[in-house]
């Protein structure tokens, strides 16, 4: 079970995991549209009312889009075996899975309070807020969450790649580690230029 849980991609590739994977990204943007989540970033996951559906799907695809063509690249110049686009892009898509579960953690609305708890109580910013420690402590344990949610994202990142580029050990790390560094300063800067283009 662990193992299905951090590696699915040795069961299953190609266009099967892309056609899953592209209805996941999907239903996670439609559902954080729902739950004020969003996903600036290819790990990011934060909190803010009123933004559009249509932005948090460009957000979404642009993600995996984003990080599954610089892997695709890293793939390309430096794995010896044959690789599929269909592979990567497919394994790619899947692996946004535990995003899917942490799209509905906004619902409650106790991070959200919480943050403004701590920027008002330390920062001295915003508008003072009260919040109960009950709402304190979910907010914690939801942040939690979040934090063991985006750990299993880069782990399945890491294992789609591995298996759809057929490279392993110290080489497989760097080459990740660097896709990934470029992959979410590059959707950052570039869900930041949507955000003030199209707000």
């Amino acid at each position: 079970m662990i193992k299905r849980l951090i590696n699915p991609f040795i069961y299953i590739a190609g266009a099967p995991s892309l056609i899953a994977g592209i209805l996941i990204i999907f239903l996670t943007s439609v559902i954080g549209y729902y739950s004020n989540t969003y996903f600036p970033d290819v790990i990011s996951v934060k909190t803010a009312p009123g933004l559009k559906v249509w932005y948090l799907i460009i957000l979404g695809f642009s993600n995996w889009l984003v990080l599954s063509t610089v892997l695709y690249l890293a793939a390309v110049i430096f794995s010896k075996s044959s690789v599929r686009v269909v592979d990567i892009f497919g394994t790619q898509a899947l692996a946004r899975f535990p995003y899917l579960l942490a799209s509905f953690i906004g619902f409650s609305g106790s991070i959200d309070r919480f943050g403004k708890y701590v920027l008002w109580t330390y920062l001295q910013k915003g508008e003072p807020v009260i919040i109960s420690v009950s709402t304190m402590i979910f907010a914690i344990i939801l942040i939690v969450i979040t934090i063991m949610l985006t750990v299993w994202l880069i782990v399945l990142n890491y294992n789609a790649f591995k298996v759809s580029a057929n490279i392993k050990g110290t080489k497989s790390i760097v080459l990740f580690t660097t896709s990934l560094i470029i992959s979410i300063v590059f959707t950052s800067l570039f869900s930041k230029f949507l955000f003030i283009q199209f707000s």
